[in-house]
């Protein structure tokens, strides 16, 4: 075989390793964008969620608690507001009769009980608080009905990122557990950028001013 004939067999089996290590290039960069912008946003808490028989409890949390000493966090010994969303299935009406913790001493259930047939009942705060499903303010000008839960003699400290377990039990539908997590903080979040009062850019460029005006002094 020729060194040219020799080369043309070569050259074929040269071009997919060249395309592969193309595409990894490609994914890796990619990739690395994703994290770099991921990396700024903060993720809304999720509510538990779970269904006992027809009725169902939908974005159940905890109130965000008050800072104390600088801290977010419920003491032992304090209440937690519950705020959930309890969606009856059925035709037929059903009623929360217990709300339970271990977490718990007691628990204290105010306003309506009584979920109609095909209707939903909002557990909202006493003061509206963080409550993502209806505000006290919003529930006084709405026809919706609401409850107030309250869970009374916590028996530890709870922060933000942990999660307790919350018994509900219905007349009709029996009881379901969830483990309930602390919601979202009420307080706003920083826009992107912000946290030093300007954005890389701004103070690359005032960095970038103050050097020319060190070399123009000497």
């Amino acid at each position: 075989m020729s060194r040219s004939q020799h080369s043309k067999a070569v050259r074929p089996r040269l071009v997919p390793a060249v395309v592969g290590l193309g595409a990894v290039v490609a994914l890796s960069g990619c990739a690395t964008g994703q994290q770099a912008e991921t990396s700024q946003q903060v993720a809304a808490i999720a509510g538990a969620s779970a269904d006992a028989e027809s009725m169902a409890v939908r974005n159940a949390t905890l109130g965000f608690p008050e800072e104390t000493n600088g801290k977010a966090v419920y003491e032992k010994g304090s209440s937690a507001p519950v705020d959930a969303v309890l969606v009856n299935g059925s035709e037929q009406s059903d009623q929360l009769v217990r709300v339970s913790s271990s977490y718990a001493q007691s628990t204290e259930i105010t306003g309506t009980k009584t979920i109609p047939g095909n209707q939903r009942l909002y557990a909202v705060e006493e003061q509206g608080g963080s409550s993502d499903q209806l505000t006290a303010a919003e529930a006084a000008n709405d026809e919706r009905e609401t409850v107030r839960i309250s869970l009374n003699g916590l028996s530890q400290d709870i922060y933000p990122g942990t999660t307790i377990p919350v018994r509900f039990t219905f007349a009709e539908a029996g009881s379901v557990t969830l483990q309930v997590p602390i919601g979202n903080s009420p307080n706003p979040r920083p826009e992107h950028g912000s946290q030093h009062g300007s954005t890389g850019s701004e103070q690359h460029s005032a960095s970038h001013s103050e050097q020319e005006n060190q070399s123009g002094e000497n």
